[in-house]
């Protein structure tokens, strides 16, 4: 019996070891997102945000949906997630919005993890679960393409991290009534929100639709082939009305008249466009390994040590087909990767060429959750080599390893602090060039002169009243015209 209580006085010590290696990664990592939500906060009006704003001064909202379909973008629900913020958060919303994301982002792929550990019987905590989501949320948003145009330009945000944002929680949704399944035919109401939900979320660009097809597609395979027979019939209804909401949404996107007027050339043909969907993929995943090398091998090594650590006293319960199963999944998990990849490139080797590099988000998002996926196989594999004392220093050092490890962040909190006086600044500029707006305009002026912004990261209003951002800034402020042209400050 004194043996019993001291091994479990033991494993109760090493668990407060893991517990605390993952308290310190979650702290140092929540903190250097919640710097890049603080970036946010001094987000403003910029290129496209005026004009989407400014649609929704039109009187009849159905017809110019309708006529912004067929004049100016496939994307149909895109602007409606814009109106939706704009009437929630009032003017400001811009500065909301990537807080308010960045928030969601790691909440749906929490909720999403800890679903898949549910179904799979796998036993995480929930506190390992959350260290899960909180690492991939930091490495895809650290490593990102275009930080500011994927996450803090509105226009850009709603079309290729939006979506990201809300996948997972489709994920959860179609997860947890396949789990549930029984062998009747689900509610009308789990069938209808399951096609509705992608076909939503779909309306916010192509490339995650695309994604989500091929993800949807591949889940019904396994279904068919894997699934219990009594319980497969309801799981296929599900998962095929998503999948036809996620086609049905792809398909409104390729009709749409205005595709001829973003396409600045024709549409390759098949062999090129065949070829440009196998290389683009090795394009970027050969050109993130030599820009990132350092968060790269992190990004492996982390979930390698947390996994080994997990799981090294359970050692004993894999067999050899267990075994020989997860060395196959290391090379699935690539094969995977690089198809889901591909598919989320080939709307743009479609329309635009090479994606981007705020619509290479998604790869860096699939291509961190491919690598974080290895090491976690990576480490349960190890734990196999049977090293005999693995279970005593090689455990601890794995710690100390994933403690040291847990620090990096900081590296990045660092950095990008030092971004908070250039953010500070554009937005004081901003902020002055609305004063002198408002002010001007309550002076009854009609037609405004205003100042230049130089250092605004995208676009800002022209010198010309035809301009089309200076129409919609017009529309915005209630005024018959803007323009803006270089000033000295007084």
């Amino acid at each position: 019996m004194n043996d019993s209580l001291s091994r479990a006085q033991h494993h109760f010590s090493e668990d407060q070891l893991l517990g605390s290696a993952l308290s310190l990664g979650i702290v140092m990592m929540l903190i250097t997102l919640l710097i890049y939500a603080y970036l946010g906060t001094f987000t403003r009006y910029s290129s496209d945000d005026y004009c989407l704003s400014a649609f929704f001064l039109q009187d009849d909202l159905f017809s110019a949906l309708i006529r912004r379909y067929f004049v100016s973008t496939s994307r149909y629900t895109n602007v409606l997630f814009i109106g939706l913020a704009d009437k929630l958060f009032g003017w400001h919303n811009v500065a909301i919005l990537p807080a308010l994301m960045l928030s969601l982002f790691v909440l749906g792929l929490y909720l999403l993890l800890n679903e898949i550990g549910e179904m799979m019987k796998w036993g995480w905590s929930r506190w390992m679960v959350f260290f899960l989501a909180v690492s991939i949320v930091y490495f895809s948003v650290t490593q990102a393409p275009d930080l500011y145009e994927t996450i803090y330009w509105r226009a850009g945000m709603t079309s290729h991290f939006a979506p990201l944002v809300f996948i997972p929680f489709l994920g959860v949704f179609l997860l947890r009534q396949v789990r549930k399944a029984s062998e009747h035919a689900p509610p009308l109401w789990v069938q209808a929100a399951s096609f509705l939900m992608p076909l939503i979320i779909g309306g916010l660009s192509e490339p995650p639709t695309a994604l989500m097809i091929t993800v949807l597609f591949l889940a019904c395979c396994a279904v068919w082939l894997w699934s219990d027979v009594r319980y497969r019939r309801s799981r296929l209804v599900i998962l095929f009305w998503a999948l036809l909401g996620a086609l049905i949404a792809l398909i409104v996107m390729a009709v749409a008249p205005a595709n001829s007027l973003r396409m600045q050339t024709p549409p390759p043909g098949l062999f090129l466009l065949f070829s440009r969907i196998i290389n683009y993929p090795a394009y970027f995943v050969v050109d993130s390994l030599r820009a990132l090398p350092v968060p790269t091998l992190i990004s492996v090594a982390v979930p390698a040590l947390l996994f080994y650590v997990k799981y090294i006293h359970s050692s004993d319960s894999l067999s050899k087909e267990v075994r020989n199963r997860l060395a196959i999944l290391v090379l699935v998990i690539l094969v995977l990767g690089y198809l889901f990849i591909a598919a989320s490139f080939a709307p743009s080797a479609y329309g635009q060429s090479y994606p981007v590099p705020r619509a290479r988000f998604i790869g860096r998002l699939l291509m961190t959750i491919a690598l974080m996926t290895e090491g976690a196989v990576l480490g349960v594999l190890f734990i196999q080599l049977k090293i005999s004392f693995q279970s005593m220093a090689l455990r601890n050092l794995a710690i100390v390893a994933l403690m040291i490890l847990a620090l990096y962040p900081l590296r990045t909190a660092w950095r990008i602090f030092g971004d908070i006086p250039v953010y500070q600044q554009r937005a004081e500029a901003w902020d002055v060039r609305e004063s002198e707006i408002l002010n001007l305009k309550a002076e009854g002026a009609q037609d405004l002169v205003v100042r230049f912004l130089s250092d605004v990261p995208i676009q800002d209003l022209g010198d010309r009243t035809g301009f089309r951002l200076n129409r919609c800034a017009a529309a915005l402020y209630g005024v018959n015209s803007i323009v803006a042209v270089p000033m000295r400050d007084k």
